[in-house]
């Protein structure tokens, strides 16, 4: 019973991603998700370049990318799950992955409220895993797995295409033509 209630669940997850509902998602996430969106708060406001360059390029990317608009987001008010969301979504291209990945056969059962699952990535298991935890009627999800596929996804991509992430980050500021500012995107933010 529980398996087919998390099935429903994470495939009405999949829709809110599709149709960027974004608050709805960041409430419905579990685990290490919010840690991760807590470092990247962290990481938004504090990090310096050495900071950014030790985490993953899809979290440094997110990072400098909000930082080095001409006014960078004001996430003050941001909690970790909003943060988790925005970085998990931070490279558009990449947001086809959440519409292939499938929740698959049960790795392991932590009692009746707690399921890890196999994730299928178009029908392959990757060896990534999902999370399911009851929150009173419906479930969270820690997305974790995911994001590390995405973020290795798009590091694959950089290495191939590019080289470097500052390549990288040229050409796409470059192709977006956007207003930003380089120094100020790899600069830790003043005054938080």
């Amino acid at each position: 019973m529980s398996r087919e209630a998390v099935l429903a669940a994470f495939a009405s997850l999949k829709a809110d991603f599709r149709d960027e509902r974004f608050p709805f998602i960041a409430g419905r996430l579990a685990g290490e998700s919010l840690t991760w969106g807590e470092k990247l708060l962290t990481l938004f406001a504090h990090g310096d370049r050495d900071a950014l360059e030790a985490v993953d390029m899809l979290s440094r990317f997110w990072v400098v990318r909000y930082r080095g608009m001409p006014e960078p987001a004001d996430l003050s008010g941001a909690g970790p799950g909003p943060a988790f969301v925005l970085g998990f979504t931070a490279f558009p291209y990449l947001d086809v992955m959440m519409d292939a990945w499938e929740l698959g056969e049960v790795a392991e059962e932590q009692g009746p409220d707690r399921l890890t699952f196999r994730c299928l990535f178009d029908g392959e298991d990757q060896g990534t895993l999902v999370t399911a935890e009851r929150a009173g009627a419906g479930w969270r999800f820690d997305l974790m797995g995911l994001y590390r596929a995405k973020a290795a996804a798009l590091e694959t991509f950089i290495e191939l295409e590019f080289g470097a992430f500052d390549t990288f980050l040229d050409h796409y500021v470059a192709e977006h033509d956007l207003s930003f500012d380089l120094e100020q995107a790899w600069r830790p933010l003043t005054g938080q």
